[in-house]
């Protein structure tokens, strides 16, 4: 039995191949064999543990390097990006360093941004005090030619 083609059909006669071309190898009848798996599926493993995968803190990471601080907070997208496959391969204590260390970078991120954020406003306002310092002592100097 050949799986090649379709069944012939009533009042047709079998399919042949196509007439051997000039500069081209005869066609070879294709063989008939049969294939028999004597493989067995390989059972599914299942590993299952009672723990909780520690929290990852990338959503936090990504904001502090975005919002915050780019340099560490890097640090930190990195130790989270590895709390899951540690975990996933069964180290859990590895996952809960991870985790911690994820953390920690997070903060010192937001920590930094904030100190940040917090000096250049006071440079503003200083700047800010300064120039109307500056405008009100221009304005002064010109009163009295009037």
């Amino acid at each position: 039995m050949t799986d090649q083609g379709y069944p012939p059909q009533q009042g047709y006669p079998p399919q042949q191949g196509y007439p051997p071309q000039q500069g081209y190898p005869a066609q070879q009848q294709p063989q008939q064999f049969t294939v028999y798996n004597s493989l067995q599926p390989a059972p599914d493993t299942i590993v299952r543990t009672t723990q909780v995968q520690p929290n990852d803190y990338l959503v936090f990471a990504i904001l502090v390097t975005i919002c915050c601080f780019w340099p560490t907070g890097i640090v930190a997208i990195v130790f989270a990006t590895k709390v899951k496959s540690l975990f996933s391969s069964g180290d859990i204590q590895g996952a809960e360093q991870a985790s911690a260390s994820a953390k920690l970078w997070s903060l010192i991120s937001l920590g930094i941004g904030i100190i940040l954020i917090v000096v250049v406003v006071i440079f503003i306002i200083i700047f800010i005090a300064t120039a109307a310092a500056a405008a009100a002592n221009f304005a002064d100097r010109f009163d009295g030619y009037n």
